[in-house]
């Protein structure tokens, strides 16, 4: 097969693959198997560059056998190989002489294979920053060679328009489905006004009844019966200002408007507790024990109670989601547990929601408090809005948001809300 009939073969596969590549995962590892067998090599690496670190990212390598015995997975962005495609924005290409294993790097010692050649190419658009790089090692036929720069450079652009592809995509859903979130909120909002509106009608009357009541000296049952609706026109209330509420956060995170907090200084404890506990009843019917370990005696500090409220829901449901989503059903039996920690460390209010469900990578965790993640559970049919609506909503109380996990080992999710005792 000549050059030319390779390279074209090398770009219609990876079209037809990566167009049809559904996720963002399964996207990475199409472009690192692809780019492996049309330049035929032994394996490779694919990184996702983190401006932020300054850090290309390990997303996949192959043989997928020695993953586990990869001495480093993330790298400096001006590190080695990779490094030089990243920084020059070019394919690098090197030969290394054959030496004996006393002299093997800590990547050959690692993995048990000697490198003999490496090209690494840059995942870019022309004039753009690079989305990242694939390396290959040890080409199985000789030196890598200008053909094989060919297929890879037009590999890796054909790979990058694919996985801006799927960026856009999974961006458009989910502002496609917060829209929609929007306009459902912006009906129940105006029920939830008209409903205050009935209940402002039942106070007056309420109030008429009592003065009436007083004249005529009532039967003490009906004198029962109508003090027993005064905690119910109150709780009333409060749910109707909370829908009233939420439904205007909702509209303003569906139109991009800057959210407007309504902050005042009280206690967190029973806000975090009353909103863990309202999920109690879904806990019970998933099969996933809800603990609650809270600080009563938490100083108040200011902040918005409908936010707070809605970062425990969104955290605790997806804590709830995350152990009975990926574990087997085995009857009646507890799955797992959710446990809901509260205290105050002196500076900061901090809220720590732990599961027991399957864990997560770490490149997974930078990519959930990036914002740019969905659930990471197969059965999940989350849009992905819930943890970034968690983010939007600690920024406003300049709130610290991080993710304790490892795979096999459960997660933790902690919001650190620094103190203020004062408006």
């Amino acid at each position: 097969m000549d050059s030319n009939e390779r390279l074209i073969r090398a770009v219609q596969l990876a079209t037809r693959k990566l167009v049809s590549s559904g996720t963002f995962d399964d996207l990475m590892k199409d472009v690192l198997r692809i780019c492996v067998e049309a330049v035929g090599a032994y394996g490779g690496t694919i990184y996702l560059h983190e401006p932020e670190s300054a850090r290309l990212k390990f997303q996949h390598v192959l043989p997928e056998e020695i993953r586990d015995r990869l001495p480093m997975k993330d790298v400096p962005d001006d590190y080695g190989t990779v490094g030089r495609a990243f920084q020059t924005r070019q394919t690098v290409s090197r030969v290394f002489p054959a030496k004996p294993e006393n002299e093997w790097n800590d990547f050959e010692r690692g993995t048990g294979v000697a490198v003999l050649s490496i090209m690494a190419t840059p995942l870019l658009m022309e004039d753009e920053t690079p989305l990242g790089v694939v390396q290959l090692i040890n080409k199985l036929d000789g030196p890598f060679n200008e053909t094989d720069t060919a297929v890879l450079d037009t590999v890796a652009a054909v790979a990058t328009m694919a996985y801006e592809n799927v960026r856009l995509t999974e961006e458009s859903t989910r502002a496609s489905t917060l829209l929609g979130m929007g306009k459902v909120s912006h009906d129940i909002g105006n029920l939830a006004a008209s409903l205050r509106a009935s209940l402002g009608y039942g106070d007056l009357a309420m109030n008429g009844l009592k003065q009436q009541l007083e004249t005529h000296q009532p039967d003490a049952k009906v004198a029962r019966f109508v003090n027993a609706l005064d905690p119910l026109f109150d709780d009333l209330r409060d749910s109707t200002d909370q829908i009233v509420g939420y439904s205007r956060l909702i509209s303003d995170l569906a139109a991009g408007r800057e959210l407007r907090p309504n902050k005042k200084v009280a206690p967190l404890a029973s806000t975090i507790r009353r909103s863990a506990e309202y999920l109690e009843s879904d806990g019970r019917v998933q099969h996933v024990l809800l603990r609650l370990d809270i600080d009563e005696d938490a100083p108040p500090t200011l902040h918005d109670e409908l936010y707070v409220f809605r970062i425990v829901q969104n955290l605790v449901g997806n804590a709830i989601k995350a152990v009975h989503e990926t574990s087997l059903d085995d009857g009646d039996g507890v799955y797992g547990e959710v446990h809901v920690h509260y205290c105050f460390d002196g500076e900061n209010h901090v809220l720590e929601v732990t599961d027991t469900g399957p864990g997560m990578s770490k490149e997974t965790a930078n990519r959930i408090l990036s914002g740019n993640a969905r659930s990471q559970w197969d059965k999940a049919s989350g849009s992905g809005w819930g943890t970034k609506i968690v983010l939007e909503l600690a920024a406003t109380h300049d709130a610290k948001v991080s993710i304790d996990s490892e795979p096999g080992h459960g997660a933790t999710f902690r919001v650190a809300i620094p103190h203020r005792d004062h408006e």
